[in-house]
């Protein structure tokens, strides 16, 4: 009774906040036979008393969520999630004390990471009257996620990502035709085919009639992609008995019944689960559009409100899209319906920065990734329909769809940038890596997720436990599942990666099933391993994550799950899976079958294809492999239930090149990517904050780190040229540093000068920071800002025959903010601080005092760079010092440098000897630049390198 009320009160709020206890005994009188029966007290105890999960709590937990973030007339001026929405949304509701307790203690606001949106302006036509006066599919698809399983929280940002999409698509029902041009960046398995897939149907319902799903590279990632659509948006009503045989036929979306009996639209598929685009032949009239009004446009409400939408999932392949070039141009050809100029169109590119993947044999799948051609046929599509919008998805930052429009002129994003938001319930970077930790500090991460791989497959703490932990884990989900049933894990899977080679795929699933056969789980030994890892792993890391979730009390309670695991994964002969090319009836169908196996793959597995239930992952590469980190972050992605379960199995120390003489620690190599990406997501959210001028896309390439960038030419770049930047406030770090003696003795010559004569006094800081009180010794000096400058001007950056060293000063735009291009940067004065260290390697004597060297390590994949310098608590202490943060309870010797005009540079004498004993100079000198806020207006400037083609993609210099 609770829950039918309140729900239906609940629901009869779709404009907005309304009175709650009116709404309540009116909803109680509509739906109860004796409305009497029901008082509004009697349900603020049950919500006060109720579980976490109790249905009533959920439905106003959802609908108060909502209300947080929603744009809308009702909302006023207030922003989202905050106290002052929150105060509106009781006011509205006029709920009395008591129900506010409630809510304020049990259904409080959170914040949600939103999107981050760089983007020309444009017209605002997708306002929130048009949203709601055409929704069909939309709230329909939102639904099904719902009950799939979506939280109501992520449902919001999905809602609101999709809204930022389609909101810079040109609008369908404009007199103008305009091709809008957009990237849409998420996280390596997080979601986006989510996120596509609601911009689908919102642009559907706003008007759009051709939709075309550019599907990967691969047929079973279109056909992933043809099922997902099929099941989540197009419905039931809609697909025939393309799966009337699917175990999942009941969980499809149903419309109760044909969409246009409803006073809406159907769907029309050129494609279908097993079938990608074909010829239509003398079928073309399945691309023909009519208009039901004649006397008006197409492209007018009355028309294309009404008229089917067509939609193909087709694979990213020149010959299949000029199949569908083809048909559209029979069609324009013998003018079958509407001239095609008239119809709205929307390009989704999933993956989309394998359009411009240089032209290679692909040493796993047996294709030809085709740049020219694919690219050639998506132009050619946009070419012939002129209200076509084109929209790429990527998880790649630094694509090269964004980076490199020598090759990708045509699609390049010039309308718009969007990041999305970090999904809830995802594991990611920050999952794995502790990015913000110094040097001896703890790392929680690494330490609960991450286990180190040296040496050959067979030692014990190697591949034999990746496979302990994976039936282990597999066993405790089954327990988990036994004391909690709303807990369902179909797939438990672990991902083993050693090359992209096919032939050896082969022999490593031989070693694989030899392993797993091997193991003695039925006893002994076997349950000795797994007794003592249960013991030794996974009770600590349970009891720091997800002390909510059933864990068994003793290694003995798990003792039938085990067998029930076993018995799932099967004998060690199907126990193990090859997913490439030359396997494909191994390679699993996650959407038709549950999955419990082990699966040993390549470059198949690089992209797109999703393993679901990902719980263990063995990832090493072969001495000489020549790929490089293509396969890595494929543990990202949602792990709902047994996020302490997931273990990472990495090498640490693995021989490359021909000789094997040289090692990669690819733990360490990936980390330095995320962070690269990390930062640079960072620097996104920045320059979109920026109102005047505006951020465009095409002025973002010149932004993008040089060393993320790999264009087909050095000399192609988009037009756009940073004049200047404001650094106040911000810190500056390039790790680029020579290796040969010659350039390191002119850098610690430089330190020297700067230093030289003057008083380096030692100061012990202390303040609160992270969680704790720290404090830090440290060398303290004061120059000049010229001297300083000196500094960085001459600093030798790179060995004199290095690759690397073409790219010149990778501090020019800082140093030349020093010099005031910006305007006063506002610097009278620069501290040099070098921290003290606990345990120096070695100490380091520059104009007579001794300065701590601390151990720092290359790029493996790029030498000419070190990981980093700062350490999180030096760096904090320095923003103190410069005036970017407060920290609480500074002592007063750090106050008393901090003073207005502060610059803070951090000198780090480095060695790269990892031995603890002493080490031998040359050392590397490290440092990193903190500048103080300034009052310089204008934070970026641009402009072009020919002024007479300010949008031209592609400028030669």
């Amino acid at each position: 009774m609770n829950f039918d009320v309140l729900n239906s009160a609940l629901l009869g709020m779709a404009k907005g906040p309304k009175p709650l206890i009116r709404a309540l005994h009116f909803s109680a009188e509509q739906n109860l036979d004796d409305p009497e029966e029901f008082a509004a007290d009697t349900l603020l105890e049950h919500l006060q008393n109720a579980l976490p999960s109790d249905d009533a709590l959920g439905v106003l937990r959802r609908r108060l969520a909502h209300w947080d973030n929603e744009t809308a007339p009702w909302c006023g001026n207030t922003e989202h999630n905050t106290e002052e929405r929150r105060q509106l949304i009781y006011s509205k509701m006029e709920l009395p004390e008591a129900w506010v307790d409630l809510c304020n203690d049990r259904l409080p606001f959170h914040q949600l990471e939103r999107a981050t949106i760089i983007a020309r302006s444009h017209a605002l036509w997708y306002t929130h009257e048009i949203r709601q006066a055409r929704q069909f599919y939309w709230p329909r698809y939102s639904d099904q996620l719902a009950k799939q399983g979506f939280p109501e929280e992520s449902l919001i940002q999905l809602d609101e990502s999709t809204t930022k999409v389609v909101e810079r698509l040109a609008d369908p029902t404009a007199e103008a035709a305009y091709q809008s041009k957009g990237l849409v960046i998420g996280y390596v398995q997080s979601g986006k085919t989510a996120n596509f897939t609601g911009v689908m149907a919102k642009a559907a319902d706003a008007g759009y009639k051709l939709i075309i799903v550019l599907g990967g590279i691969l047929d079973v990632l279109r056909s992933q992609t043809q099922r997902r659509v099929d099941k989540e948006l197009i419905g039931k009503e809609l697909l025939g008995r393309d799966y009337v045989n699917d175990p999942d036929y009941p969980d499809f979306v149903s419309h109760g019944a044909r969409p246009s009996e409803l006073g809406s639209f159907d769907w029309y598929r050129l494609t279908g689960p097993e079938q990608d685009y074909q010829r239509l032949m003398y079928g073309v009239d399945a691309l023909k559009f009519e208009s039901a009004n004649t006397a008006l446009p197409f492209w007018h409400p009355d028309n294309l409100l009404r008229a089917s939408t067509r939609i193909a999932v087709v694979k990213k392949n020149s010959a299949i899209l000029q199949r569908l070039v083809t048909d559209l141009k029979a069609v324009s050809r013998e003018r079958l319906g509407v001239p095609l100029e008239h119809v709205p169109v929307l390009i989704i590119d999933d993956e989309s920065d394998q359009a411009s993947i240089n032209v290679h044999k692909n040493s796993d799948s047996g294709l030809v990734e085709e740049r020219t051609a694919t690219n050639k046929a998506i132009v050619e599509l946009l070419r012939m329909l002129p209200r076509a919008q084109y929209v790429g998805y990527t998880a790649t930052p630094s694509a090269n769809v964004l980076v490199d429009p020598a090759s990708e002129g045509d699609i390049f994003p010039k309308d718009f940038l969007i990041t999305l938001p970090r999904p809830l319930g995802y594991m990611g970077v920050s999952d794995f890596y502790d990015l913000d930790a110094g040097a001896g500090e703890d790392r929680p991460n690494e330490r609960d997720f991450v286990r180190s791989v040296e040496g050959d497959d067979t030692e014990p703490d190697n591949l034999q436990k990746a496979i302990d932990s994976y039936i282990l884990s597999g066993a405790i989900k089954l327990f988990r599942k036994d004391r909690d049933p709303s807990l369902k894990y179909r797939h438990h899977t672990m991902l083993v990666h050693v090359s992209q080679l096919t032939a050896e795929h082969k022999e490593l699933a031989s070693l694989v099933r030899k392993t797993f056969a091997a193991s003695g789980y039925d006893g002994g030994h076997g349950l000795d391993r797994l007794e003592k890892l249960f013991r030794e792993d996974f009770v600590p890391v349970h009891s720091r994550r997800e002390q909510e979730l059933p864990f068994p009390e003793q290694f003995e309670d798990l003792m039938p799950f085990l067998g029930e695991c076993l018995q799932a994964v099967g004998e060690a002969a199907e126990a193990v899976l090859v997913v490439n090319n030359e396997h494909k009836e191994q390679t699993p169908d996650f959407d038709r079958q549950s999955v419990w196996k082990i699966l040993v793959g390549g470059a198949k597995l690089s992209r797109g294809y999703t393993v679901e239930g990902l719980t263990t992952s063995y990832y090493r590469r072969r001495a000489g492999a020549s790929d490089t980190l293509m396969q890595m972050g494929r543990w990202f992605g949602f792990r709902r239930g047994y996020r302490d379960l997931v273990r990472l199995f990495i090498g640490t120390k693995e021989p490359i090149g021909s000789t094997g003489k040289k090692h990669i620690n690819l733990y360490e190599a990936f980390g330095a990517i995320c962070r690269d990406e990390e930062a640079f997501r960072e620097d996104l959210k920045r320059y979109a904050s920026i109102e005047e001028p505006r951020i465009t896309p095409a002025q973002i390439p010149p932004l993008v780190p040089s060393h993320m960038l790999k264009p087909t030419a050095p000399n192609k770049m988009r037009n756009a040229v940073v004049t200047f930047r404001n650094f106040g406030g911000q810190l500056a770090e390039s790790t680029y540093a020579p290796s040969k003696k010659a350039e390191i003795d002119i850098n610690n010559a430089l330190v020297a000068t700067m230093l030289s004569g003057k008083a380096i006094d030692e100061y012990e800081f202390s303040a609160a920071i992270r969680g704790g009180q720290r404090t830090m010794k440290s060398w303290v000096a004061e120059c000049s800002p010229a001297e300083v400058i000196e500094f960085i001007d001459k600093y030798k950056w790179f060995d004199p025959k290095s690759a690397d060293a073409k790219g010149g000063n990778p501090l020019h735009l800082q140093l030349e903010f020093l010099n005031g291009n910006a305007g006063d940067p506002e610097i009278s004065r620069w501290l040099v601080i070098s921290p003290r260290i606990s345990k120096p390697r070695a100490q380091h004597s520059v104009a007579g005092k001794a300065f701590d060297v601390v151990f720092r390590s290359r790029h493996t994949e790029s030498p000419s760079r070190f990981h980093t310098y700062n350490d999180p608590v030096h760096r904090a202490f320095a923003r103190h010092i410069a005036g970017q943060i407060e920290l609480p309870n500074a002592s007063g010797e750090l106050d008393e440098l901090r003073q207005p005009g502060t610059g803070v540079l951090l000198y780090y004498p480095i060695t790269e000897d990892e031995k603890p004993n002493t080490p031998k100079p040359p050392y590397t000198v490290g440092f990193t630049l903190l500048f103080p806020k300034n009052r310089i207006t204008s934070p970026i400037g641009f402009t072009v390198r020919q002024a007479n083609k300010p949008e031209e993609a592609v400028v030669s210099v």
